[in-house]
């Protein structure tokens, strides 16, 4: 792997820039390299302007030495140069960035695509991408884009702020302070990693889309201790963190092709059989996995855990079950009819002066409600 000169400068400079500086010693052994090496890199730094200045180091031997740059005069003026693969990489990354494109933040991301293009790629126009993503299912922010930028600055700042979210199973949606901690870009879909001080700053994942105001506060907030988002999702299948669990499933035909070819949890581990393979690995995310799992068709069947095992076998079976017409149009009915029972009662009676309208609210106890409806 090719090693550019210049990034072996960015690290002596990161060296020099801590306050206590660094020693010839400290930088060879960072950079593994020779004194004479380090000589060579101080005359490169000379050359791009960068400014450093050495004091004696006490602690030190006899007329040892201390290397320092300072931060308020430093500003990063080194030529960064890419090869083939650095940029199909940073191409790849930008790609990604498409899930803005129906959004108003589209013209910045275009400005920022051009900022790096005419900086670091000087790509010129080209009838074929080399690189390109797919954002098949991918989710609209259209009209999120002030969430986005919010939610930005907070995770930035690191300030609290206030959400409001519906949950995929929540009737109305909810109000609450979070401490946003990094957005995670899943499936073609954006996350953010929060911590919530009301439940003892318990780590949540919240969609983005289902974000329906979020307000910055002044408040700061520190990372929980020992937290390390990446540590924290590497168990999950998808973006579901639960307790993981041991997976096996035995796949066949063209799938054993397909699942034979990627990493899907940890610890995994493939199986060699007569007419396909048995993989097995560990992760979390019951549901995620069983919609994994269904997606294969005939060609994949769970042998670990029992109940994915049963969850699956439910699902197949309920898509081969003809669709009840008469116990869907049932439950329509008991629905209209509950909704017609739970009606406000209108009451009218006369006064000397006219008629009065009374509209009495239903409850469980006056049993209100419109001419209701006898139960079946």
């Amino acid at each position: 792997m090719r090693i550019d000169a210049e990034s072996s400068l960015y690290d002596i400079i990161d060296l020099m820039l801590r306050p206590q500086g660094a020693s010839i010693q400290e930088i060879c052994s960072a950079l593994n390299c020779q004194r004479t090496t380090f000589y060579r890199y101080q005359t490169k730094l000379s050359a791009y302007g960068i400014l450093f200045y050495e004091k004696e180091d006490y602690n030190g031997n006899t007329n040892s030495k201390r290397w320092y740059i300072d931060a308020n005069e430093y500003t990063r003026g080194i030529p960064v140069r890419f090869d083939h693969t650095e940029r199909m990489m940073l191409r790849t990354i930008l790609g990604r960035t498409r899930i803005f494109d129906k959004t108003k933040l589209k013209g910045r991301m275009d400005g920022l695509r051009a900022k790096l293009n005419a900086a670091l790629l000087h790509d010129r126009v080209k009838p074929i991408s080399t690189t390109l993503y797919s954002f098949k299912g991918s989710i609209s922010y259209e009209g999120k884009e002030e969430i986005i930028e919010r939610l930005c600055v907070s995770i930035e700042e690191r300030r609290k702020a206030i959400v409001t979210y519906k949950s995929i199973k929540a009737i109305e949606p909810k109000t609450y302070d979070i401490e946003p901690i990094t957005l995670v870009d899943h499936n073609n879909a954006l996350y953010v990693i929060v911590s919530v001080p009301k439940h003892n700053r318990d780590i949540r994942i919240l969609a983005v889309e289902r974000i329906s105001d979020l307000v910055e506060t002044e408040t700061i907030f520190e990372i929980p201790d020992g937290f390390d988002p990446e540590a924290y999702l590497n168990p999950s299948f998808g973006i579901t963190v639960e307790e993981p669990m041991k997976v096996k499933i035995r796949f066949t035909g063209d799938a054993a092709f397909y699942a034979r070819e990627r990493t899907w949890g940890q610890d995994q581990s493939i199986e060699e059989t007569e007419d396909g393979i048995i993989l097995s690995f560990t992760a979390a995310g019951f549901t995620e996995i069983t919609a994994w799992v269904l997606s294969w068709g005939r060609n994949a069947r769970v042998l670990e855990p029992e109940s994915l095992a049963k969850k699956v076998d439910e699902e197949h079976e309920s898509a081969l079950r003809p669709l009840d017409i008469g116990k869907i149009l049932e439950n329509i009915r008991k629905k209209g009819a509950e909704a017609a029972r739970t009606q406000p009662r209108v009451e009218s009676y006369e006064t000397p002066e006219g008629t009065n309208t009374i509209t009495r609210p239903w409850n469980s106890e006056n049993k209100g409600g419109v001419n209701p409806l006898p139960e079946q």
